[in-house]
């Protein structure tokens, strides 16, 4: 087997005490022992046989949620390099890490597996033969592992389509600095208020016959714009 997704799977179920099954389940693979498999989301179900008797054997998995499976479309849309990976038969495992994800468990109890045989002792032989077989199609096809978990290969891209497409469409925010027509500010009007100096200064605490020095001397400051005439010689 290669070192890719599959190499992955069965070491992860080695890790979890599949070690000597997953090597008798080798052979009944090799032998062809296992007829027919179908893997849907969640379960994968399988045909084994083993002598004059064929067994039904079921693996079962909990899909991601909802919420779980918007964080890896996020993540995978948001980098180029994941989706290319993917495209090319590459799962950025890794990346299910750093989501708090695992792709495939890292725990017994998070898969179910029954077989029709008699055998009390789980998993049985005709299971570790069809996770044999499931290693051997995570390699062919790495989008088979994201449809077990909830998410086929046709979904998945047309999600991720979606979210590049709602993401160049997405308008810039409006504003001043993003308008799109030209802004023309008029020039405000000057006049010349040479009274306007008073407003300037401290209020003085005068008043003559109740009225503010100010005011009394703008009149004054007024008469000052007033147009000088031509210079008499």
């Amino acid at each position: 087997m290669s070192n890719g997704l599959g190499a992955q799977f069965i070491a992860v179920l080695e890790s979890l005490g599949m070690a000597s099954r997953l090597r008798q389940g080798r052979l009944a693979a090799r032998a062809g022992q296992v007829l027919s498999m179908s893997l849907s989301t969640s379960v994968v179900v399988a045909q084994v046989q083993d002598g004059a008797r064929t067994h039904r054997c079921r693996i079962g998995i909990k899909a991601f949620t909802k919420p779980e499976w918007v964080s890896v479309e996020k993540a995978l849309s948001g980098q180029a390099l994941f989706t290319a990976r993917l495209l090319a038969g590459e799962v950025p495992y890794e990346m299910f890490a750093d989501l708090g994800l695992r792709l495939f468990p890292d725990d017994m109890r998070e898969l179910a597996m029954d077989c029709t045989c008699d055998t009390w002792d789980m998993p049985c032989s005709h299971l570790a033969a069809v996770c044999h077989l499931l290693a051997d199609l995570f390699d062919q096809d790495p989008f088979q592992a994201l449809a077990w978990r909830g998410r086929g290969r046709d979904e998945l891209l047309s999600r991720l389509g979606e979210l590049r497409r709602t993401t160049r469409e997405t308008p810039p925010i409006k504003g001043f600095w993003h308008s799109q027509q030209p802004v023309t500010v008029a020039a405000p009007e000057h006049v010349e208020r040479l009274d306007a100096v008073l407003d300037e200064l401290a209020p003085l605490p005068l008043e003559v016959r109740g009225e503010r020095v100010a005011d009394l001397l703008r009149p004054a400051y007024r008469r000052l714009r007033t147009p000088r005439g031509p210079a008499q010689s």
